[in-house]
């Protein structure tokens, strides 16, 4: 009977190198290329339908399943990569298409561990599968604190992944405080902006009042032009005559 697993992308099917090379025959594989590409899926997954590395190439992509497909982004490169026969078309297609280079565990010989040449492809291996694509790479972990992080999985289990595991952690990218600081500080700035543009345009108005106010004074003086050179003439009328 088939087991569990657990990867980041949730609960999932155990395969046996058997299921593998069979579940690689049933979606249109090569029976010749059975074995190696088994020994790959152990490498990349360790067979482990849920397997999931969302920091893969350096942190730009995302990889699913038992053969760690992607699209070179975070979003699932196919409908249910956690499903076996799913993700194992999706291997047949990409090796008719690219043939073994996008499989790096194939480019370092990581996958040579793994070969076993000589065990039978179980052709009524049972599709299987679990988790879901849309919880994936970066989801909201369980914390309720936590705004932006990484999907937490069963306790106690951990992902393998191109034939090393990784810890079961959450990982929490930003924390709600940290998001509210961030808009109260977005707020802060927008509000000194509309001061700042307030305060330009009562300066503006208190000055264009002022201007009035001299020209209202001058023109009451007799003999004085009115327009704008009346504040000019009105300094050069003496204080006696002002009188």
């Amino acid at each position: 009977m088939t087991a569990t697993c657990h990867g980041l992308g949730g609960t999932g099917t155990q395969y046996t190198y058997a299921e593998t090379e069979g579940l690689w025959i049933n979606a249109g594989g090569s029976k010749a290329y059975a074995a190696l590409m088994a020994a790959i899926a152990t490498a990349e997954s360790g067979r482990c339908s849920t397997a999931l590395n969302p920091v893969d190439n350096n942190g730009k992509q995302s990889s699913y399943g038992l053969w760690q497909l992607s699209n070179g982004t975070h979003s699932p490169p196919i409908a249910d990569p956690y499903n076996g026969p799913a993700n194992a078309r999706g291997a047949v297609a990409k090796f008719k298409a690219s043939g073994l280079e996008p499989w790096g565990t194939y480019g370092s010989g990581a996958y040579k561990q793994y070969l076993q040449g000589s065990v039978p492809p179980d052709l009524n291996v049972k599709g299987g599968g679990g988790g879901s694509a849309a919880t994936t790479a970066f989801t909201s972990a369980s914390d309720p604190a936590c705004l932006f992080g990484l999907p937490n999985v069963d306790p106690g289990s951990s992902l393998p992944i191109v034939g090393k595991h990784l810890p079961n952690t959450s990982t929490c990218l930003v924390k709600k405080s940290e998001g509210r600081a961030v808009v109260g500080g977005l707020v802060l700035v927008g509000g000194g902006l509309i001061l700042g543009l307030g305060a330009i345009v009562l300066v503006a108005f208190g000055l264009k009042g002022r201007g009035k106010k001299a020209q209202q004074i001058v023109s009451v003086v007799p003999g004085l032009p009115s327009g704008g050179k009346a504040a000019a003439a009105a300094e050069a009328v003496p204080v006696a005559a002002v009188a």
